[in-house]
């Protein structure tokens, strides 16, 4: 059995961004069950940086906002590759809901002081395939950015294994035992305990709760399905924005030479290495078909992913008031990756005791928001 000061069991965004900040400062190791870091939600994402995606939530707000520093100017040595890209959304409307666009737009000008009314000339010139019917008016944010998720990831793993973490793949968590004070973690053959354990499992957070006889906090992970498709006559330029229409019901991307389409669905699915199903991919072409000149004649590429929600939709970061050093960072939805730097402080703070960092306090976090006590667990 190895000792170390705190385990994580997780290593998508949430476990490997908490553990580059905890391994400054304690010995840790993650505890990984897939091949590599990232292989569900993380490595599914859509990967934005949005100020304005999911700021009507307090604490979404403030770990959003406290994020961008990160991605814009990392550590030294974090990355050989920039974080960012510029990408900007166009959110769009049918001609016949542009006054609920409009309604839209003002409620979002109270968050986001920089999203615009554009007219048709904008609109056809940012995203050319775009059909008319829904070209008479759009809202453009130009606070949105493509991150390098792949770049995050290593970046982070790079740094833990630098300050003498480690990180262990193929871990599936067996059984989970409180003795003499510590956390003790076995899958059958390696064991290890300490007197912290933080549950960044995603979906799985549950059942991690379970195994430790843990309350459960009531994860729902909901399936979001993708396909990527050739843009009209095979063309896609990378300089065209995100596109969303406004009530969230598809969006388009270019992504590596083709269009990502999605149909926004948000399924309720157990948790597993979830697949798009033949239904999604069915309305993911035909939301294609719908608002853009396009025909798909074939679809490339077709996968889904899991955004694990609690009841309120905010995060949960925090130790469990029933199990002492069991912490809790999960629930982060669609919001993970970029909320991951600030939401990564906020939990090591937590777990030193330090209470929630004074920037992210400052952006009008408390840490009642994002407790697990919230739950009733």
């Amino acid at each position: 059995m190895k000792r170390v000061d705190i385990i994580i069991i997780g290593g998508g965004i949430a476990g490997t961004s908490t553990g580059f900040e905890l391994a400054k400062k304690y010995s840790i190791v993650i505890l990984e069950k897939e091949d590599h870091a990232g292989y569900h939600a993380t490595g599914r994402s859509a990967a934005l940086f949005a100020e304005s995606y999911g700021s009507e939530n307090k604490a979404l707000y403030a770990l959003i906002h406290a994020s961008w520093g990160f991605f814009d100017k990392p550590p030294e040595g974090f990355s050989d590759y920039t974080l960012h890209h510029h990408r900007g959304v166009l959110y769009a409307a049918e001609q016949q809901n542009i006054d609920e666009l409009r309604l839209y737009y003002e409620e979002m000008k109270t968050r986001n002081p920089d999203a615009m009314w554009v007219d048709s000339d904008f609109i056809q010139a940012s995203f050319p395939p775009l059909k008319h019917n829904y070209t008479h008016a759009a809202i453009y944010d130009p606070n949105v950015y493509d991150l390098d998720v792949n770049a995050l990831q290593e970046g982070y793993l790079k740094s833990i294994r630098r300050s003498g973490g480690t990180f262990e793949s193929g871990y599936q968590v067996s059984q989970i035992d409180r003795r003499n004070g510590l956390w003790v973690v076995s899958d059958g053959e390696r064991e290890y305990a300490a007197p912290c354990l933080v549950n960044a499992a995603g979906a799985w957070v549950d059942d991690i709760a379970e195994k430790a006889a843990v309350g459960k906090i009531g994860i729902l992970p909901l399936r979001r399905s993708a396909i990527l498709v050739d843009g009209p006559g095979g063309q896609v330029s990378d300089d065209w924005p995100m596109l969303v229409e406004f009530r969230e019901e598809f969006y388009f991307k270019p992504e590596a030479g083709k269009l990502l389409v999605s149909p926004a669905n948000e399924d309720p699915c157990e948790p597993c290495d979830v697949q798009a199903e033949e239904l999604d991919i069915a309305y993911a072409v035909h939301y294609a078909e719908q608002a853009m000149n396009l025909t798909v004649d074939k679809v490339n590429h077709s996968w889904a992913g899991l955004r694990s929600f609690v009841e309120d939709r905010s995060p949960v970061i925090g130790f469990d008031s029933n199990a002492e050093g069991f912490f809790w960072i999960a629930g982060q939805g669609g919001y993970g990756i970029q909320t991951a730097p600030a939401a990564a402080r906020l939990a090591a703070s937590l777990i030193a005791g330090d209470g929630v960092p004074q920037d992210i306090a400052t952006l009008g976090l408390e840490e009642s928001l994002v407790s697990p006590a919230r739950l009733c667990l």
